[in-house]
């Protein structure tokens, strides 16, 4: 499937580091075009990594099963800050100084991305579990134009319980967002993420 546009990312946090603990649904951190900026979310290794088995001289059979190690990227022109600490686990004080060390754990969240097929209609992929990192910050000097420094995260993904590491959805198949958010997130958060996005109160 063609996807074209990054149109919001809707990330939202599990209440414990537990396999079978549920998300904090009110927690949830939305970014679009008018906050934070993504400019791009990678997935890597989602099939396992295929062997092929040889007999009587011939490709007897491939063996790969499963999901791979599933990791990948997130970039944003403008992570807002107070979340951007809250996704990485850093630890913020009490004048709003966020600390990371050797006691920092980030949390895990559910991550929702929202683009659209060569038609125009809403493509949805869904990394039930994911725990972010941060490996470089790069301010540059200014010159002639202003040089910005945009925010660069990695993630990797984990199994959930019932052991989906990666949806998807499109409504090609007449899927509708409230069914896509539901089978991620097991209930509506935002009524609609191709608007302004707002809370469900469901």
């Amino acid at each position: 499937m063609l996807l074209t546009g990054l149109h919001a990312v809707l990330l939202v946090p599990y209440t414990t580091r537990a396999i079978d603990s549920g998300l904090e649904t009110s927690k949830y951190i939305l970014l679009n075009g008018s906050n934070g900026g993504p400019t791009q979310v990678n997935i890597q290794n989602l099939s396992a990594t295929q062997k092929t088995e040889y007999g009587g001289d011939s490709a007897y059979l491939v063996v790969g099963s499963g999901n791979g190690q599933v990791s990948g990227s997130f970039n944003l022109l403008d992570f807002p800050f107070d979340k951007l600490n809250d996704v990485l686990g850093y630890r913020t004080d009490s004048e709003g100084i966020a600390h990371h060390g050797n006691k920092t754990i980030a949390p895990y969240y559910a991550m929702y991305v929202l683009s659209h097929d060569k038609d125009g209609k809403a493509a949805w992929l869904g990394l039930p579990r994911v725990q972010f990192a941060r490996g470089d910050i790069n301010p540059q000097t200014n010159n002639d134009n202003t040089v910005t420094s945009t925010d660069q995260l990695t993630w990797r993904g984990m199994n959930r319980a019932d052991g989906d590491i990666f949806i998807q959805g499109s409504e090609q198949k007449k899927t509708t967002e409230t069914q896509f958010q539901t089978a991620l997130f097991g209930k509506q958060v935002l009524t609609s993420l191709d608007g302004a996005g707002t809370p469900s109160l469901g």
